[in-house]
């Protein structure tokens, strides 16, 4: 059962719930069932997740409050299911139960599918756009963010979009530091996150990065101001990169400007049902987008005061408990990459919505669920 959930972490990024909501369906659908069965032999930890039942119980009830809620309920019982609320949840519980050992091999699992997407999205670097532009006029499809990709060379493949892989890497690429045996792996990561020009994912990564830094006993200062200097170098370049063009939808100030105007456009929708929320998954900001681009006020939309004052205080306890462990940790290396993976999510969900997406967001509540198990085995005296 075991190499079976591993299977299905390993596959999660390549069925993106936007372009394929049938196969997300059958894969959520095979993801539930699978880990009820993992806990129908193995049982929940319940001693495991003690230290957040409260908060996590309190994330379930604002769920349950918010569906009651819903003026479209079959809506929100969809977004229950096919996204990430249910799925996330049990995956969380999942590995706050796990082994040290089978910690290592859940986080292999993710790399080795973080790798695959890596390999996929340079291809599409070099070979793919002259394939997909060709695609898209033979078909007539006239779809303007996708010929603005194509233009500026932004890789996305296998996701939607150029900021959702990016987000996506800038939360796996702080796991390869979790073993030494894993470092490599940052190469052809960070290859393929340069390659998709999200200079907001950079900016969650760098931050990333440097909680890390911090955490990580002995660190070098000079090294920390070295990795500084080379981000800001980085970010530097992704900019600049994308202001070499005369249209004026593919500047990065246009997407800053737009993003501005959805966070506008969510607060009358917060303030239409401020203590419950509208309900799971029926925000909308009518013509212009689905998603808020600031997951925190989407969830706040949706669910509520109740509902994001939930999250934050599940957030907050976990990193909590995280940094506590990380004290008595033999490896601190190993914590303070869980830590920053988490925050690399946290931080680019300010400004965009992975949060929503179950391709990338399946992988944040296992990072926080393996950030909770690595405390058993410090107490245990595990290595």
């Amino acid at each position: 059962m075991f190499i079976l959930l591993l299977i299905l972490i390993f596959a999660r990024p390549f069925i993106s719930a936007i372009a394929f909501p049938q196969e997300n369906l059958i894969y959520s659908t095979a993801m539930f069932c699978g880990i009820a069965l993992w806990f129908a032999r193995k049982g929940l930890p319940l001693k495991d997740i003690a230290p957040v039942g409260w908060p996590l119980a309190a994330v379930f009830s604002a769920l349950c409050v918010s569906f009651i809620a819903s003026a479209d309920k079959p809506l929100a019982l969809q977004e229950l299911h096919t996204n990430h609320y249910v799925s996330g949840m049990l995956l969380f519980i999942f590995a706050a139960g796990l082994s040290r050992a089978q910690q290592s091999r859940v986080i292999s699992c993710m790399l080795a599918g973080a790798l695959a997407v890596s390999i996929l999205a340079i291809h599409q670097y070099f070979f793919g756009f002259r394939r997909l532009f060709d695609f898209l006029m033979a078909q007539g499809i006239v779809d303007q963010p996708s010929l603005g990709y194509i233009i500026q060379r932004r890789v996305f493949f296998p996701f939607v979009t150029p900021n959702t892989l990016a987000g996506y890497l800038a939360m796996m690429i702080p796991l390869a530091l979790t073993e030494k045996k894993r470092f490599w792996l940052i190469i052809p990561l960070s290859v393929a996150f340069m390659m998709t020009k999200s200079v907001t994912a950079l900016l969650s990564m760098a931050l990333a990065l440097l909680v890390y830094l911090f955490l990580k006993p002995r660190m070098d200062k000079k090294k920390i101001i070295c990795v500084v200097a080379l981000l800001l170098a980085a970010g530097a370049i992704m900019f600049f990169a994308r202001t070499q063009t005369t249209k004026k939808h593919l500047q990065p100030a246009f997407s800053t400007v737009v993003r501005w105007h959805y966070w506008k456009d969510t607060l009358p929708i917060i303030q239409k049902s401020p203590v419950t929320g509208v309900g799971l998954g029926n925000f909308d900001l009518e013509k212009w987008s689905h998603y808020a681009h600031n997951s925190y006020l989407q969830v706040w939309a949706e669910t509520g005061v109740i509902g994001i004052a939930a999250f934050l205080y599940l957030i907050a306890l976990v990193l909590r408990v995280s940094l506590r462990a990380l004290k008595d940790a033999s490896d601190a290396s190993y914590g303070a990459a869980l830590i920053a993976a988490h925050t690399a999510f946290l931080i680019h969900n300010l400004i965009d919505f992975t949060f929503f997406l179950p391709e990338v967001c399946i992988f944040w509540w296992l990072i926080m669920g393996l950030s909770i198990s690595g405390r058993k085995d410090v107490q245990a005296g595990a290595p």
